[in-house]
């Protein structure tokens, strides 16, 4: 999501109400109580390369005619998502916001490509996505990035025009058949509407030119006059095209769904999985949900319920709201295993993630806490590599101090060889101070993180603040992680 500061005299409180993210305490985290399984005594895996991809904004004049340009900050960078090439592992792609102002409004989303398994990066624009760059959207915003089986890389995101009384937002998409070095102007995936939101992508492992597009469609309305909806788009040809959509899932009137993702299973059927808060009950409660479409998301089944739990909305020490919870990230494994990472805070001072796993293509799922998390834990990643590992990268606070002026946050990481019975735990950036990005602000760090499968470990990306950020108050980084590895020759011999 996005939104615009009411610094433009364009710009209302209706605008920034309905355009602003809607993190708070209606966004939740999900969860069964937790059996907790083992750390294990197993040799963690290592940080190979920590790289910063993001540098120097190309906007630090600004985008002149776009809405509330004013208020965005240079060289803030936040929300990231990352996309590793099946036919060419070295080839790693990257999305994040860039120059994000303190309401989350957005000059434009980045790319960033590496052919060297994310030694050296190259940052790239998509041709008329926003303003920035040559189109008509004023905030462009919500990026994902996906890769195909036949090497296509997709781009999800949203188009905002802050023109309008609401804000409207179109869907939009953009591929590049060149591994990331260019891209197409987006496409319109779904046409401008005030509630649409939260888009992501997934590229088909098996089917060329197949690619599945999703996002969550919703407003504030407790007044009875509009459900809240998840719907759907794919295309076959390459991301030329997109399907009218189609809808995955509709709400009762208290409730809302957000933050879908497409996952493919390997016999290809598609699962939509995504967070619902429901209200009715005047105690928000949270839940994941997984929808089934065995008929490339044509039609779709009645959605399952895989955890639920109530809401908890907690600040630190200063007062301010510690990142909210309300985004799920999920992978699939090559045996079919299914799993959805989540956050579990249970107090500002405690922590927890949790893992869901479905061994029967998302019809039932089995709860499981990682283990070793002593503080508050936020915004999981996760995936599986080519061997079954599943790895998953988090924050937490535990190296915070209370009373100092920081909130010092690191990046974790831990994997598993068994299917979550056992984890392995590393320690991967930090520690970096939440504190250095302007308030007020979403999450700190955007709402999610990314984390993508290699042949052998993984390729994580995140946000870090000072001291580690150079180019402003954040900067995004890369890690490639690995079991124990000490170079590429050891990687292929499998470590």
């Amino acid at each position: 999501m996005h939104s615009a500061s009411s610094a433009s005299p364009r710009i209302t409180a209706g605008h920034i109400q309905l355009a602003r993210r809607f993190v708070s305490p209606l966004f939740f985290v999900i969860a069964f109580a937790l059996a907790v399984p083992a750390l294990a005594a197993a040799t963690p895996y290592k940080v190979k390369n920590l790289t910063a991809v993001s540098g120097p904004s190309p906007f630090a004049a600004g985008c002149p005619g776009a809405l509330s340009d004013a208020t965005n900050i240079t060289d803030r960078e936040l929300e990231t998502a990352i996309a590793v090439n099946p036919a060419n592992p070295r080839n790693i792609v990257a999305t994040w916001k860039q120059d994000v102002g303190p309401f989350d409004g957005t000059r434009s989303d980045l790319i960033g490509t590496s052919r060297d398994g994310g030694k050296t990066w190259e940052r790239r624009t998509i041709p008329g996505l926003g303003i920035c760059t040559g189109g008509t959207a004023d905030s462009p915003s919500d990026p994902w990035i996906a890769a195909g089986g036949d090497g296509t890389f997709y781009f999800g995101g949203l188009a905002a025009s802050l023109a309008t009384e609401p804000p409207t937002t179109a869907v939009v998409a953009s591929h590049s058949a060149d591994g990331g070095r260019s891209w197409t102007v987006p496409a319109t995936v779904a046409a401008p509407l005030p509630g649409n939101e939260q888009s992501a992508v997934t590229g088909s492992p098996t089917r060329a030119g197949h690619a599945y597009a999703v996002w969550a469609n919703f407003v504030f309305d407790f007044l009875g006059t509009r459900t809240n909806t998840v719907e759907f788009s794919r295309t076959t040809d390459g991301g030329a095209t997109w399907s009218a959509p189609v809808l995955i899932d509709e709400t009762t009137l208290l409730a809302l769904d957000q933050a879908p993702k497409i996952l493919v299973l390997p016999d290809g059927t598609l699962l939509a999985e995504f967070a619902r808060a429901d209200f009715s009950s005047g105690i928000p409660l949270g839940s994941i949900q997984v929808a089934r479409s065995t008929d490339e998301g044509r039609t779709w089944q009645p959605a399952v319920q895989a955890s639920s739990k109530a809401v908890f909305v907690f600040q630190d020490e200063f007062g301010e709201e510690l990142p909210q919870p309300g985004y799920p990230s999920a992978a699939v494994g090559p045996d079919g295993a299914v799993y959805i990472a989540f956050e579990d805070s249970q107090s500002p001072s405690s922590g927890a993630v949790g893992v869901l796993r479905s061994l029967d293509g998302g019809r039932s799922w089995k709860a499981i806490a990682l283990p070793g998390i002593t503080a508050f834990a936020f915004e999981p990643a996760v995936a599986v590599d080519t061997h079954g590992t599943v790895g998953v990268t988090w924050y937490d606070l535990r190296n915070d101090r209370i009373g100092d002026a920081a909130l010092t946050a690191d990046v974790w990481f831990a994997a598993s060889d068994d299917r979550g019975e056992s984890w392995r735990q590393s320690h991967v950036a930090g520690p970096t101070d939440l504190r250095v990005s302007p308030l007020p602000l979403q999450n700190r760090v955007g709402e999610y993180q990314g984390l993508a499968p290699l042949r052998r470990g993984f390729a994580a990306i995140f946000t870090l603040g000072a001291p580690q950020a150079r180019s402003g108050v954040t900067d995004i980084f890369f890690a490639q992680i690995g079991p124990g590895c000490d170079n590429d020759r050891d990687e292929e011999r499998g470590c």
